[in-house]
């Protein structure tokens, strides 16, 4: 390694901590010889050293060359010193340029001592002063500048200066008009009193009073000497301005005392602060490195009112766009214009866009495309939003399910999201000047047109207007401020959304092409469920599937837990998932639970509410009839018992009542069918003088089993007893 003067190496231990760092003075490569000084000793002074020491040193890594000078500092210009320090560094400069020059003589500790003691006596001046200069002049880099006073270094580290008089420039009073009126000294009472009133009222959050509020009460507050009363108000009396402290002092206190970014956390905020006055060096368009890593997605409400597809003459309002970009390339992968949100079942119509075919998609509003103009049909390694949709169970499906990271802004940090936020400021004002019932700030004035009415736009129509902003803003834009890199610089590669995107695509992307159902079935509400013999059962709906009954899921005896995906806009099917949702079955609502088809899940919630309410009204109508019914059986009752007891032969034995009870029950069944056998045309009724007149049909009527084995025996006991 080749060695120059003012060259600096790091001396390191065993554990590659700097110890020491010495600079070369003077070199003598034919006697092997070299002078060093420490330039973090303060006491350090010259050494001679062996060259080729040093050279095994750097071999062993005990030693390394140290890049950049600490002392460069002091290479300015003259004009940029005052004439204080000019006047000090060529007095110091006097004292020793002379003895400097005589090396390498001036390094050896004899020599020196000689050449300062000489001149000591010939300037009159103390050792120790020419020992400091030489020390400067060497540590510095042999450097005249090197002299400079250090004036940051004067004082006691850590305390405050405590002068005996008023210091800075005299006032013109005191000159002009009175010594007297030089001003008030500030010391460390005064100090105590700024502090307080700094901290109580300039920097009180979300305030934002001035200096000069601040200085006002400071003099109010501590300074008054006594109190009168004008006009029924008591006014505080404050001395002559000479003798409290100046509004200047105050602001001196302020901005030595309180750095700018304290005040301004102080009195903004952080967040507002991390906002609006942070530092902005970085780029987010670097926080990815190629398409698909992160995509951004936010929602804003359009500054535009529609009316009704169906009744022009009804106005909906103003409708929500949900924005999804590709941080990247800054191209819009997705979007979706409603009336939803912001809430979740807005930016799953967002998700869900992204991941369509946008061929198919712009034909649906008649807007023939080809595959190149938008070819977005992907899912992000993560996506970036505001907090609220993305902090949801939903989301957490969609992060599982699909492997895709969520992150979310801090509250209030819109600026974090810059790409997809200033997206939206570009396509509301570029398509305001077509849009009628556009809002516009001149139209507020008084006397002035009312958008509102001009609106004519419907939704479709609006959402055709902001397929086609996106395609130029994806296809034709050019992107002035856009950070190109080394590489896109090279292959001539234009800021335009869609040959970045082309352009990432093909040398390194994150991109995750996934089928669209899968997306929506995770962007789709999720909840666990059972299912029984009855089939799934959901909010008081049952579902069923020929998959399912294969599986041998409504088996009585067997209830399974599983999870199920819905779209709470209709509920006739619902998604069991599969394959930890990578793969669903599709379920249909039974013919059970056909009362609700074609219904939302509010609709159903509310059907079944009233359902529920006209139950507990009629409850007490059930209830009276309960009551009635049981007084009733029991008057049916007593009106038995107290028939059984007139009635009963106390005489007979358990075992005489038990007896007979098949023939007494076929006695009474004959008779109970005898009363109640039939008789047809009961008006034609039978005279006397008309019987004989009837022919008698004899017929044959064959007896009971029962009571013919029921006489038999009776004669058999009669007859043997």
């Amino acid at each position: 390694m080749e060695f120059f003067v003012n060259n600096l190496f790091d001396r390191r231990d065993d554990e590659a901590k700097v110890v020491d760092c010495d600079r070369i003075l003077w070199i003598n490569r034919d006697m092997d010889l070299v002078v060093t000084i420490s330039i973090i000793d303060k006491n350090g002074l010259p050494k001679f050293k062996s060259l080729s020491a040093m050279e095994l040193e750097i071999k062993n890594g005990s030693l390394m060359k140290r890049e950049y000078d600490p002392y460069t500092k002091f290479m300015v210009s003259d004009d940029k010193l005052t004439p204080k320090e000019i006047r000090l560094r060529d007095h110091a400069w006097s004292l020793i340029n002379e003895m400097v020059e005589i090396e390498p003589n001036v390094y050896d500790p004899t020599e020196r001592y000689r050449m300062i003691k000489k001149a000591c006596d010939e300037t009159g001046k103390g050792k120790n002063s020419f020992y400091k200069y030489l020390h400067y002049y060497w540590t510095g880099g042999k450097m005249v500048n090197a002299l400079l006073p250090r004036f940051r270094k004067c004082g006691k580290p850590g305390e405050k200066k405590n002068p005996k008089m008023k210091m800075g420039r005299q006032r013109e009073t005191k000159k002009s008009v009175s010594p007297e009126m030089e001003g008030v000294l500030v010391n460390e009472g005064i100090r105590k009193i700024f502090d307080k009133v700094i901290r109580d009222i300039y920097l009180k959050i979300n305030r934002r009073d001035s200096v000069r509020f601040t200085y006002t009460q400071m003099l109010k507050n501590h300074f008054a000497i006594k109190t009168e009363i004008r006009n029924k108000v008591e006014i505080p009396i404050i001395p002559p301005e000479y003798k409290v402290p100046s509004i200047t002092q105050l602001r001196y206190h302020i901005r030595t005392h309180f750095p700018h970014r304290k005040r301004l956390v102080a009195r903004e905020g952080e967040v507002t602060f991390s906002r609006d006055f942070r530092p902005l060096l970085g780029s987010e368009t670097r926080k990815a490195t190629g398409p698909g890593q992160i995509f951004e997605i936010d929602a804003t409400v359009a500054d535009v009112y529609l009316v009704s597809s169906d009744d022009p003459n009804q106005i909906i309002g103003r409708p929500v766009v949900y924005i999804v970009v590709d941080v990247w390339s800054h191209m819009i992968v997705g979007f979706y214009v409603g009336l939803e949100g912001p809430s979740w079942q807005g930016i799953m119509m967002a998700l869900e866009n992204t991941a369509v075919n946008k061929v198919e998609f712009c034909a649906q509003y008649d807007i023939p495309i080809q595959p190149e103009d938008w070819p977005c049909h992907h899912m992000p390694e993560s996506f970036y939003a505001d907090r609220g949709e993305m902090e949801s169970k939903n989301a957490d499906s969609l992060a599982k399910a699909l492997g895709i990271k969520l992150k979310n802004a801090p509250p209030y940090r819109a600026d974090l999201k810059g790409i997809v936020e200033q997206q939206f400021r570009t396509l509301n004002l570029t398509l305001q000047p077509w849009m009628p019932g556009a809002v516009k700030k001149e139209y507020a004035k008084r006397g002035g047109p009312d958008y509102v009415l001009d609106a004519k736009l419907t939704l479709k129509d609006f959402t055709a207007m902001f397929i086609e902003r996106i395609l130029y803003r994806n296809n034709s834009h050019y992107m002035e401020h856009y950070p190109l890199d080394k590489a896109q610089a090279k292959d001539n590669v234009r800021p335009i959304a869609r040959e970045l995107w082309f352009w990432g695509v093909a040398h390194n992307h994150f991109l995750k092409e996934i089928h669209p159902d899968i997306v929506r079935l995770n962007v789709l509400p999720e909840k666990k469920v059972t299912a029984s013999r009855e089939g799934i059962y959901f909010e008081g709906m049952y579902f069923g599937s020929e998959e399912l009954v294969r599986q041998g899921w409504f088996v009585k005896g067997k209830s399974i837990k599983t999870v199920i995906a819905y779209d709470r806009r209709c509920m006739n099917h619902v998604y069991v998932k599969t394959d930890n949702g990578r793969s669903f079955i599709k379920c249909f609502l039974l013919d059970k639970s056909s009362r609700y088809r074609d219904l939302s899940l509010e609709e159903i919630k509310e059907s079944r509410y009233q359902e529920k309410l006209n139950r507990s009204i009629y409850r007490s109508t059930e209830l009276q009839e309960e009551v009635a019914l049981s007084a009733k059986l029991e008057a049916i009752v007593d009106k038995a018992s107290k028939r059984m007891d007139e009635e009963i032969d106390t005489s007979l034995t358990k075992t005489e009542r038990k007896s007979d009870i098949q023939k007494q029950r076929a006695e009474e069944r004959d008779r109970i069918r005898k009363a109640q056998s039939y008789e047809l045309d009961k008006s034609q009724t039978v005279t006397e003088g008309q019987e004989d007149n009837i022919t008698s049909n004899d017929t044959y009527r064959p007896k009971s089993k029962l009571g013919l084995l029921a006489s038999i025996k009776t004669k058999e006991e009669r007859n043997y007893g």
